[in-house]
């Protein structure tokens, strides 16, 4: 026994409308396939597995369109069971599917991607991840200046436009990593459109156009022991600019590699007992740890300065939004980012050291002790062990090191 009925799901989406959904049962198994159709919830008659017609004009012609699809939909797998039957040849409900798939009737409506694009990006907005809606709104502008029509519709944003806005980024001099974020978001994109059902899987145009061929092995710079403790003897003092580079860096790797707006957000609530505990801005994951005595040494410099309830004087009003707290990170990053390049040159470190490979200076210390990775995640603030795999992963391995060294030292040849 096979049996067919559109419904509606009882949650609604984000528009408060409800997905139109078709369910298919056999031999007491169902699966429910999406429509890209919503409602209101009182818009949908539940004796007749259609909308009400009790609207006039636009309304009234919509619902029409959806009921027309209901309705062909039913016939399309009617004919497909009857068919079956007269033929004694037994199906299943991905059979059904299959068949509903083959005409593509559940293809979404000619939507705009620029739209939904930008639907996103408010939405990060309004969650306060202004690094993100950042990525989002420079892709959006970069994706106008390539196509400069008014609407972009999903269909037509597939394969062929994928690979002609990969030239047009290549030929405004778009590296492989600044080509990779823009796909990678409006990957994103695609994916969010399908989760909430406004699109079909189908429109996806990702299947055949690889980001991973983009993908390039970043270097993570990062201080060895010897060049920690070049900066660390080395006296800055007598220049402002310097002093507080490096204080900021050694900071942040004494605090496991801090970022640099947790950094200014922290306050006296975030200490106690000498501890520290707050909530990562990026991840969300909260951190709670003993401070060293070098970490409390700078703290206590810096706090005396402060006029307010943060412990750095770097933010004077307590009452700032995150994104006048972000773009006061990146302004402070602009004199830090320049005046650790300076100190590096006068410590003749050849490296392009910034604020951040802060981070990478502790978790590499962390692996040349042969700390467990589930610990190091823990303590960069991971939400994925994943992530704390990829980010090793890119730094140096003493381990293999000294098994080529043991093999060349062994060597006859050598």
């Amino acid at each position: 026994m096979a049996s067919i009925k559109f419904t509606i799901k009882r949650n609604a989406n984000k528009d408060g409308k409800h997905s139109i959904v078709l369910v298919l049962i056999k031999n007491r198994r169902n699966t429910s396939m999406a429509t890209n159709y919503a409602c209101d919830f009182d818009a949908w008659s539940f004796e007749s597995n259609t909308l009400k017609t009790n609207k006039k004009g636009q309304e009234l012609k919509r619902i029409t369109e959806i009921n027309n699809f209901i309705s062909k939909t039913n016939l399309k797998i009617e004919d497909f069971i009857r068919e079956k039957r007269r033929l004694n040849v037994d199906f299943t409900i991905k059979d059904i599917a299959n068949e509903i798939k083959a005409d593509d009737i559940t293809k979404a409506p000619a939507l705009d991607y620029y739209k939904f694009h930008q639907e996103i990006t408010d939405e990060f907005l309004n969650s306060n991840k202004i690094g993100t809606a950042k990525i989002y709104k420079e892709t959006l502008s970069s994706l106008k200046k390539f196509y400069t029509k008014t609407e972009l519709k999903f269909q037509d944003l597939n394969f062929e436009f994928l690979e002609k806005y990969d030239s047009f980024l290549r030929s405004n001099n778009g590296s492989d990593s600044g080509i990779s974020i823009k796909m990678r978001t409006i990957r994103a994109v695609f994916n969010n459109a399908i989760k909430r059902e406004i699109i079909s899987s189908n429109t996806y145009p990702f299947k055949h156009y690889k980001i991973s061929a983009l993908k390039k092995e970043a270097k993570r710079e990062y201080l060895t022991d010897e060049e920690l403790q070049k900066l660390i003897a080395k006296d800055f003092s007598s220049n402002k600019k310097h002093q507080f580079a490096k204080d900021m860096y050694l900071f942040s790797f004494y605090c496991r590699g801090m970022n640099f707006i947790d950094l200014l957000k922290l306050n006296n609530s975030n200490l106690y007992d000498e501890r520290q505990s707050y909530i990562r801005t990026k991840t969300g994951v909260h951190l709670d740890f003993k401070l060293r005595d070098h970490s409390l040494e700078i703290l206590k410099v810096y706090n005396q300065k402060s006029m307010n309830s943060y412990l750095f004087p770097l933010l004077l009003d307590e009452n700032m939004t995150i994104k006048k707290i972000k773009n006061r990170s990146h302004k402070l990053l602009g004199q830090i980012n320049p005046a650790l390049k300076e100190m590096m040159a006068i410590l003749k470190i050849s490296k392009h050291i910034t604020f951040y490979t802060a981070r990478h200076t502790f978790a590499t210390f962390l692996k040349f002790e042969n700390i467990p990775i589930d610990a190091i995640s823990e303590m960069l603030g991971h939400t994925d062990i994943r992530t704390t795999q990829a980010y090793l992963n890119k730094l140096p391995n003493k381990k293999l090191d000294k098994i080529i060294d043991d093999v060349f030292e062994n060597s006859k040849y050598f």
